[in-house]
Parts: structure tokens; sequence; C-alpha cells
């Protein structure tokens, strides 16, 4: 599996205990707990652009994700380390503690029990992308009609009913620039993609209209094997930057 592991500039000059004595310290407190130099484990998997960016050996190079993940791992003092993995086995993996989290879910997306989430990091929009306008969901419901592009392996709750009545037929693709490449094409009647990605994807938006079909709060999913103090200092972070409006600048990056 491709790996890369990214150390923030600066984090070890800053600290002014030596850094073995930290470590000593932290394996006192706590023997089950990794040292506090052990890497936060997050996933690369198939998240479209602008989530995450790779260069041609598809290792992750920038994107939505790969600048928070790095501001986490600086916040907690831990050099981030990314791994590529398959997008079904991240919940696997986050549950036997080999994952420490992924920042780009919701409890309705991921519904394992066991998993614990982060305080709210950003508003996810799904638009519904036609050549129709529509009023709002509720009109949209009502005429919406025709093969609909959307993502493997992507849930869409809102749009269930409509899939399971045969009002919409849902045709998957292997990413949102693969379906927007389809509705180009006139081989669909419309595609569901979030506003970040519709954004970043679609230079000519001319004749298309967007309407939104769902609205979540992303977070991060945490694994249980985390240890609660981390747990705490990461929703810490993630509040901090928040308010402080460096998640904001990072969604402004990529739109």
């Amino acid at each position: 599996m491709a790996m890369l592991s990214a150390y923030l500039s600066g984090a070890a000059v800053q600290r002014q205990t030596p850094l073995w004595l930290l470590c000593l310290c932290a394996v006192a407190a706590n023997a089950a707990e990794p040292p506090a130099t052990a890497p936060l484990r997050v996933p690369h998997i198939a998240d479209a652009p602008p989530f995450m960016l790779t260069n041609p050996q598809q290792m992750p190079v920038g994107g939505i994700l790969f600048d928070l993940y790095q501001l986490l791992a600086g916040a907690v003092q831990r050099p981030l380390h990314i791994e590529a993995i398959p997008r079904k086995r991240v919940t696997d993996l986050l549950l036997r503690g080999e994952l420490d989290l992924y920042c780009n879910g919701t409890p309705e997306w991921f519904v394992e029990p066991a998993l614990r989430w982060s305080p709210p990091l950003f508003v996810h929009r799904d638009l519904y992308i036609s050549a129709t306008p529509y009023k709002d969901f509720a009109d949209f419901s009502r005429r919406s009609q025709g093969k609909t592009g959307t993502t493997f392996g992507y849930v869409y709750p809102t749009l269930a009913p409509l899939f399971a009545s045969g009002q919409l037929q849902r045709v998957d693709s292997y990413s949102p620039a693969e379906s927007l490449r389809h509705l180009q094409k006139k081989n669909l009647s419309a595609v569901v993609v979030s506003e970040l990605e519709f954004a970043y994807l679609q230079a000519d938006k001319s004749g298309l209209y967007p309407v939104e079909v769902e609205r979540n709060d992303i977070q991060c999913m945490y694994s249980p094997a985390l240890s609660a103090e981390l747990v705490a200092a990461l929703d810490a972070a993630i509040v901090a930057l928040r308010q402080q409006g460096q998640i904001s600048q990072i969604l402004a990056r990529y739109r």
C-alpha cells in the first residue's frame, strides 16, 4: 500500500521538555497508550477532489482533508501518517484500532455504533444538478425523473425513496468527476454531487441548475481504541479551528 508520513515543521523545536522525557511520562501514565510521538493514522481513500488531491503516483499532496489532517496532527503534536485504504475497509480498520480517525463522515452514512464522533467540522450540502430548475426540494421530489449519476458506495438517504419507487434511476460511477462527464455527454439526466465537488470540478456551470437535496454536518470518526485524552485533545482542536476560522479558510481555498 502507498503510504505518506508528513511532519509539521517546527513541532519538535517548540517543545521545552526533552522529547524522551515526554515519551516516558506518557508511558508511565498509561502503559496501554502509545507514546505521544505515535503517528496520527488517517486513511487516503477514494475521496473525490477537492477533498483529497493526489499526484500521478496517487500520493496525497493537497485537498480539504489533507490540509485538515495536518492541522489536527500539529494541534496534538503528532506526526501524520496517511495510508491508502479501500473505502469499504475504513470502518473495520477504525474499529480494530489500525486507523485513528477519518474526517469525512456522518452517523447517517456510517452507522456502526462503536464509532465515536467529533464536533462538527463544516456543513456538507448534496446537490442534484440537472438542466431543469426546481423551486425547492418539494418541487424536485414531485417533478424529477430519469437517470441520475451517483457515486459508488455513497449513501443518499433523502433520495432513497425516489430510487426505490423508480422515479429516479441510480447510475453509479466511481467518482463525482466521472458522473459530471457523463452529464456533459448527456448520458444522464442529472447527477448528485456535493456543493464543494461541483464548485471545484465543474468549470462551466451554464445551463445547469442545482437544488439542495441533503445537508449534513461533517464530522471525524474516531477509533474506539483512542484514549479519552487524545479524543478530548482532538475535539478541542476542532472547536478551536472552527472558532479561529481556519476550517473556513481551508474550504475557501478549494472553491
